[in-house]
Order: structure tokens, then sequence, then C-alpha cells
């Protein structure tokens, strides 16, 4: 579970910010700021960094795994350590995604 949230819940906050941005934006522009913006990219900036944080431990523990087997187990495929990698950086990538969201709505008025 903890793979699977930054493989395939972290694109979708991603879009999610965006979209939710997207709608807000004649709301932020009528109250004359970008706090709602900032609230949702926020959050979703949270939300985005805590499931990469889930799959980067879930990969350390496959590694200390693998180091630690005995002949009789390292025949296993690393499988769920690759799905943790990949998760990793699919999460890493969803970050740097709602960073690079945000950085027009700081700079630029709502209006």
């Amino acid at each position: 579970m903890k793979t699977w949230l930054a493989l395939i819940g972290a694109p979708s906050v991603v879009l999610g910010c965006l979209t939710v941005n997207y709608a807000l934006a004649t709301a932020a522009c009528r109250l004359g700021g970008h706090a709602l913006l900032d609230g949702v990219s926020g959050a979703s900036f949270i939300v985005c960094a805590g499931a990469t944080l889930l799959a980067w431990q879930r990969w350390l523990d496959e590694r200390r795994r693998l180091a630690l087997s005995t002949p009789d187990t390292a025949g296993r495929p690393a499988r769920a350590g690759f799905v943790a990698a990949v998760a990793a950086g699919v999460g890493a990538l969803s970050v740097l995604s709602v960073i690079a969201i945000s950085i027009p709505q700081w700079l630029l008025s709502a209006c």
C-alpha cells in the first residue's frame, strides 16, 4: 500500500491540484489574493511529499531485507523493491510538479 499511494495517488493529487486551482482562480481574483490557491497547493505538496516518503521507506526496507537474506530466500525476485523505487521516483516528480504549478501563482496576480 505504501508504494501504490505514491505510484497512483501522487500524480492524481497533482492533477487535482491543477484542476482545483483553475476552478478557484475566479474566487481568488474576487478576494484580491491568492491564499486559496496557496492552500490547495500546500495541501497537495504535503500529501505528495508524504506519499513519496512512504515509498522511500518501503524501498529502504526492501533493500535491507535483500541485504540480510539467506541463500534460501535470495532467489526471491526483488520486484517489491523495484516497484518501491519507481514509486519514490514518481512521487518525487509529483512533488516537483506541485512546486512548478505553484511558482506562477506566487509571481503573478490571480487576476
